[in-house]
């Protein structure tokens, strides 16, 4: 018997609740010290362990991963691929050789050793073989382990399953938080609440987003709000200059303890937004006047001046590399890149979407690198699932293919334990082993449990990150050797 676990959307409300202890706190400060003495007095109080940062790449609409990273050769998986792909496959010519450091483990005892990559995705198939980006094979949402048997219902075993499998919202917010029915946070925010000690900044929250409001940042005490920026930056109020600007300051500078509560809620937010985006500006002067060129870079990395992609982690190094200014030690960044979910035309739009992506992580990495960053900052892709391996026509120019359940993440960075394949890769037949449907694959691992080795090199001990994944219980240690998921470095 198969259990669904129901749904809960999450409401504009959890979004909104509440004003978070940043915004008091720098409105309380600002009004005593100024911006100047603010910023000096919270660097004196930075943590003195070590800087890390997680950028969280998130590819909204679902990743044909099954065309980002295909089997070469001439074993029975590359045989499986190129019978169920049918038109949507990648000939052997066109993927990118990877050199791969370990033997991949494939479900069912299959053997495959020869793997590639898009053929648009130089960049990081460079970055694979320099063994700075591993990948995660065959991860998704998962309550609990589960098999095939179990899911089309040929036992009277019960299980459990993530709720409303192969919608995307629903398994995009499972995939930022847990396959839980009730939406309480994201792993971003709660990673983030865990890791108070480390972020010793009140004026600015080490939740940024490049994306906008996301589940992933999402608190649980809802005292930890995201900070948005635009994608170049500081979005600035509209015609707030002149005689508009100096009114509402005069009117701010008029409101004490005596006043309306709602008006002294509204000025204590007004003076934390405008500390914020001091802080924030003095930031990026101090990226652009590092010598770091940052514009070159991004363009001899073919990044387009347009890339949405691009001026998000454009944006994010120069963060990261102003923030002297700030003395958060674990900021966790949010960026988004849309356009996969391609139910047609998955070919030449899919070649798109890989090229942008391909020179925006090329650019991002080189800067890092640049700064002295890259073994500070682990960068995580991932999708909330991939596409179905069988397509829906039969044109190759025209057809696509429609949403599965689990798919491939990856990670780089100088901590990660590169040229390798992690997990089990699916065997990538039909009608058996962990197919559910038109080659719509059981997860081997959980996305939860990838994420918690993300946590952890974050800084939440192992025997905490129940607090923030209460479904490892469920599964297999992603940290023991026969779980073959652990893809950070071991110091």
């Amino acid at each position: 018997m198969v259990k669904d676990c129901g749904s809960h959307l999450l409401s504009r409300r959890s979004f909104l609740r509440g004003t978070s202890r940043f915004a008091i706190a720098s409105a309380i400060a600002s009004n005593s010290l100024g911006v100047a003495g603010l910023m000096r007095a919270s660097q004196s109080m930075a943590s003195t362990e070590g800087y890390k940062a997680l950028v969280f790449v998130f590819l909204n609409g679902g990743n044909d991963s099954f065309n980002t990273f295909a089997p070469l050769g001439s074993s029975a998986l590359r045989n499986n691929y190129v019978t169920n792909r049918g038109v949507l496959g990648l000939s052997q010519s066109e993927l990118i050789e990877l050199n791969i450091q370990n033997s991949v483990r494939v479900f069912g005892e299959l053997e495959s050793s020869s793997f590639g990559i898009h053929p648009e995705c130089a960049h990081l198939a460079e970055m694979f073989n320099n063994r700075e980006l591993a990948v995660m094979c065959n991860i998704g949402n998962l309550v609990a382990p589960v098999t095939r048997d179990q899911y089309m219902g040929n036992t009277t075993q019960s299980v459990s399953l993530p709720p409303k499998l192969f919608s995307h919202s629903d398994q995009q917010r499972q995939f930022q938080s847990e396959p839980t029915s009730r939406y309480s946070y994201g792993w971003g925010g709660r990673l983030a609440e865990l890791l108070t000690s480390y972020n010793t900044n009140p004026l600015i929250s080490p939740l940024i987003s490049l994306a906008g409001l996301n589940p992933f940042q999402v608190s649980l005490e809802g005292e930890i709000n995201p900070y948005t920026l635009g994608n170049e930056g500081i979005v600035p109020l509209k015609r707030f200059e002149g005689a508009r600007s100096q009114m509402v300051t005069n009117y701010m500078a008029t409101i004490d303890e005596n006043a309306h509560l709602m008006a002294q809620k509204y000025t204590n937010v007004f003076s934390s937004a405008t500390v914020a985006q001091e802080i924030i500006e003095s930031a990026f002067s101090t990226a652009e006047s590092s010598g770091v060129n940052f514009d070159d870079i991004f363009t001899n990395a073919g990044v387009e001046s347009d890339s949405v992609i691009g001026n998000r982690l454009k944006t994010v190094a120069k963060m990261i590399k102003g923030r002297s200014q700030e003395s958060n030690k674990r900021p966790i960044y949010f960026v988004e890149m849309n356009g996969f979910d391609q139910h047609a035309n998955m070919l030449p739009n899919h070649r798109n979407r890989m090229r942008e992506m391909n020179a925006a992580l090329k650019g991002f990495r080189d800067c890092l690198m640049e700064q002295g960053d890259y073994d500070k900052v682990l960068t995580y892709v991932g999708s909330e699932f991939a596409r179905t391996l069988t397509p829906n026509g039969n044109d190759p120019s025209t057809s696509g293919s429609d949403h599965a359940w689990s798919g491939h993440a990856f990670a780089f960075g100088d901590m990660i334990d590169g040229g390798k394949f992690f997990g089990t890769h699916p065997d990538l037949a039909l009608g058996s082993g962990l197919d559910v449907g038109r080659g719509r694959f059981i997860p081997t691992n959980s996305s939860s449990q990838c994420s918690a080795i993300v946590a952890n090199w974050m800084g939440v001990a192992q025997s905490d990150l129940n607090i923030i994944f209460p479904s490892l219980q469920n599964f297999d240690s992603p940290f023991d050797e026969q779980t073959n998921l652990n893809f950070i470095k071991v110091s």
